[in-house]
């Protein structure tokens, strides 16, 4: 890959897709392991687009193929941060901590936060970080108890949580003011809805130095 590039090309995500390095391929392996885990089950309380009357009843594995990175998304992840050489990176929905896992590969020397809403969720992430020796800053609360409490400026912002258009423009207004000049907000799953859609259409066409989409990402830079 070209030093000037900013977003992977197909030829590079698909050569590191097949031939992955270690750190990527360990993760692979993972995700793997936890779609199998159908008989693990968990209860998990459900926030943003996903909110409902108590607690989810689900299993490891259903929870994994449902709402995990997997490998094709995650590599494209991964290459589209190492590029950048972020110094600072901020991600809202930890999940099972994949996606973390791709970023900190990416850039393990970065000061890496992310929050998670759900403390089961957040329970799985660190078990991950920890099994990857991965110093990742894990925040348990939701966004809008834990962001007043985090400081700019941010590399990378990446935004996987709380799936609701409305929330999703609210999300990058604050964040903007703490994003440094040249950094980008990535925005996941903007096909998730009608609503994520218009949302990501109206956004699209602030004043942003570079726009560019690539399935299932939107990416807004300052």
């Amino acid at each position: 890959m070209a030093r000037h590039q900013t977003f992977p090309d197909l030829l590079s995500l698909l050569k590191t897709y097949l031939f992955p390095p270690p750190e990527l391929r360990a993760i692979y392996e993972l995700y793997a392991r936890l779609c199998r885990a159908t008989g693990h089950s968990l209860m998990v309380d459900t926030f943003g687009a996903l909110r409902r009357a108590g607690p989810l009843a689900t299993s490891l594995g259903h929870l994994t193929q449902k709402a995990a990175t997997p490998p094709l998304k995650g590599t494209y992840l991964h290459l589209f941060t190492q590029l950048q050489k972020p110094q600072r990176i901020l991600e809202l929905g930890t999940h099972l901590g994949l996606g973390t896992l791709y970023l900190h590969a990416a850039a393990p020397k970065a000061d890496l936060h992310t929050i998670e809403a759900s403390k089961t969720l957040a329970m799985y992430a660190r078990r991950h970080f920890a099994l990857f020796g991965a110093h990742i800053h894990l925040h348990t609360g939701e966004f809008s108890e834990i962001l007043p409490a985090l400081s700019g400026p941010w590399d990378i912002i990446y935004i996987d949580g709380d799936h609701r258009g409305t929330a999703l423009e609210n999300y990058i207004a604050q964040l903007y003011p703490h994003l440094r000049e040249g950094g980008w907000l990535v925005c996941d799953d903007i096909y998730w809805s009608g609503d994520m859609w218009r949302s990501w259409q109206k956004l699209r066409r602030g004043t942003w130095k570079r726009v560019y989409t690539v399935y299932p990402f939107g990416f807004l830079q300052r």
